[in-house]
């Protein structure tokens, strides 16, 4: 190995950096924020892991320093002494750990902390009895170790020995190897341990425990993480911190099952019913962190593109989840060996091939929705909304002039690397073959001169096999499922992988028809019969008008010119809405019907001269 490196190093000339202090300040100041938890945790984990079996811990408590609280993180594991602390501080240094993309990078915790941490992250480690300390931090734009002075102002240098500041403290034991991180955050008044990012963002109360929770999905054997009292919001009194595999473990959830799939992914179904009378999940109970639903990759043991909240309900239908998402999650667990690599500053995952696009739970919707677990199935069909509606004949309808546009799906295509052997060839048509590859014998084959005759057994083709369905048509009245959906103030949102059409019944529209309608024929002798009708044609005319402007969406297939960005505009649920206003159109087929049934005719309105 020695020798392949010095013939490298005689053949190539090494890159230098001119600018040390530009990359160092741009490299740190692209930094994402938010992953300075996850970078400081990992940390401690890996050092605390390399503990005794009895004595793997990390710690989060609160440190007063000059009189505000900062967090502060300590772990068990192998110490470092003056020169390794040293060392350890500079930009990608590491010590006991692989470097590799996929690997350790010897920069995470550093370049993560300091963009919010300009005044100071003072690191303290304990290496045989003897506890050294550096403080990193920025002064006048550029990032390093703060020079120390003792009080009568003589230089003691960037790394001290305070082993006797420690012993007096009383806190940390000498008997045994540890390291701390205290976060003095950008102020020496700023409060880290509510406010880490000093306002920017701001982070809600529960966000220690929640941020671990939705980021670290196991953690090592026998390692215990521990969130002192004032790190977390329970009260007093110190808790320990639990993965969600380790709380389904101890069957903190209503349901859990997990499916292995044959390309290795697994895929974990949660269920958390509702609390109580509450509006939470079920394992708030007891829990130090949000107990909110998620969808999430999981890749060595780690959660990436969560999906949390609003943002997850949106998205669940797509994974077979259209209703009963806030109470589901849905974890989609990588193989070791996936061909994924986390991006430099490990917020995101990226696929190594390709044009390397960003990882996310919804590239496995598919696989999610199609090896659900018939207990999930049965009780996602027990929380749909009964609306009465009976929406066959619209569908029906709807189905009818998709089959007349003979719009059809997407269909698998081709490829030389499929599961049937195909030869790329050079165009035109190609000898048929059989599963090994060998040719068929010419012979075999048809050969018509006149091509309007059809081999003997040929039957009309079935276009509707292949056609697009007509959309699952979901009306919504629930304000909290149309919440949920994001369609508070539009008509609806369509669903293009699972075809369903989800339809807010409280839009404007509805009542607005409805009411006209009231007008029209208040006269009636019944007039409860008269506001059912009403009810009922204003709100099947308001599926149908939406209903068809999916159809027509659709077709666009047909149309070249239409790109499937194009058609997505016309999906969007403000396009819908602008369908779903225009009520004129339908008012005159609803006033046939109501004048039919209830054998009376319209009085006029000021609206109809309007329209007129």
């Amino acid at each position: 190995m020695k020798d392949l490196i010095m013939t490298a190093q005689q053949d190539v000339s090494a890159i230098r950096v001119d600018d040390q202090a530009f990359l160092v300040s741009s490299t740190i100041e692209r930094c994402p924020k938010v992953m300075m938890i996850r970078e400081l945790t990992k940390n401690a984990i890996e050092a605390a892991a390399q503990a005794p079996s009895d004595d793997r811990r990390v710690e989060f408590s609160v440190t007063t320093v000059q009189g505000a609280p900062k967090l502060t993180i300590w772990n068990t594991g192998p110490g470092m002494d003056d020169e390794e602390l040293s060392r350890i501080t500079n930009l990608a240094a590491s010590i006991g750990k692989q470097k590799g993309l996929d690997k350790n990078f010897g920069m995470g915790a550093k370049v993560a902390s300091l963009p919010s941490n300009r005044h100071g992250i003072r690191y303290r480690s304990c290496k045989s009895g003897a506890v050294h300390e550096v403080i990193l931090c920025e002064r006048n734009g550029i990032y390093g170790r703060l020079r120390r002075r003792d009080t009568m102002g003589e230089e003691l240098g960037d790394v001290i020995d305070v082993t006797e500041q420690v012993r007096a403290e009383g806190v940390r034991p000498l008997a045994a190897d540890w390291t701390e991180v205290v976060l003095l955050g950008n102020r020496s008044d700023q409060d880290t341990v509510a406010d880490p990012y000093d306002s920017d963002p701001k982070q809600p109360k529960f966000w220690l425990a929640t941020y671990l929770y939705h980021r670290f999905y196991r953690l090592p054997d026998a390692l215990e993480v521990r969130l002192d009292e004032g790190t977390h919001a329970r009260g007093p009194g110190s808790r320990r911190f639990e993965t969600i595999p380790a709380r389904e473990s101890k069957k903190a959830f209503s349901r859990a099952e997990t499916v292995k799939l044959a390309n290795g992914l697994k895929v974990h179904y949660i269920y958390d019913e509702p609390f109580k009378d509450t509006s939470h999940n079920k394992s708030i109970s007891g829990s130090i962190a949000s107990a909110v639903s998620t969808a999430a990759v999981v890749f060595h043991d780690e959660m990436y593109s969560v999906l949390t909240g609003r943002n997850w309900t949106i998205e669940a239908p797509t994974f077979g989840i259209p209703f009963g998402a806030k109470h589901i999650s849905v974890h989609i667990e990588l193989p070791d060996d996936a061909r994924v690599r986390p991006e430099g500053y490990r917020q995101f995952l990226r696929y190594i091939d390709g044009e390397q696009n960003q990882v996310e739970a919804s590239d496995f919707a598919v696989e999610v929705l199609e090896n659900r677990p018939q207990w999930l199935i049965d009780l996602i069909h027990s929380l749909a909304p009964n609306s009465g509606d009976s929406n066959d004949e619209i569908r029906n309808r709807l189905q009818e002039l998709l089959n007349k546009l003979r719009v059809k799906t997407i269909s698998p295509r081709v490829v030389p690397d499929g599961d049937i052997f195909v030869n790329p060839g050079t165009g035109g048509a190609m000898a048929p073959r059989h599963l090994d590859g060998e040719a068929v014998g010419r012979d075999q084959r048809q050969h018509n001169a006149d091509l309007t005759v059809v081999p003997s057994g040929a039957q009309l083709a079935r276009m509707a096999q292949n056609m697009e369905r007509a959309p699952a048509l979901i009306p919504l009245d629930d304000e909290e499922e149309i919440e949920a959906k994001n369609i508070k103030g539009r008509a609806a949102r369509y669903y293009a992988k699972t075809g369903e059409l989800f339809i807010n019944m409280r839009y404007p529209a509805v009542d607005i028809m409805r009411e006209q309608l009231e007008r029209e024929y208040a006269h009636a002798g019944d007039v409860d019969i008269m506001k059912r009708l009403a009810l009922s044609h204003s709100r099947n005319s308001m599926i149908q008008r939406v209903g068809l402007a999916v159809v027509f969406a659709l077709a666009k297939r047909l149309n070249k010119e239409w790109d499937e960005e194009a058609m997505g505009k016309a999906l969007e649920p403000e396009s819908l809405s602008l369908a779903a206003d225009n009520y004129f159109d339908s008012l005159q087929d609803a006033r046939r019907a109501i004048g039919t049934t209830l054998k009376i005719k319209r009085t006029g309105s000021e609206l109809d001269a309007a329209v007129a």
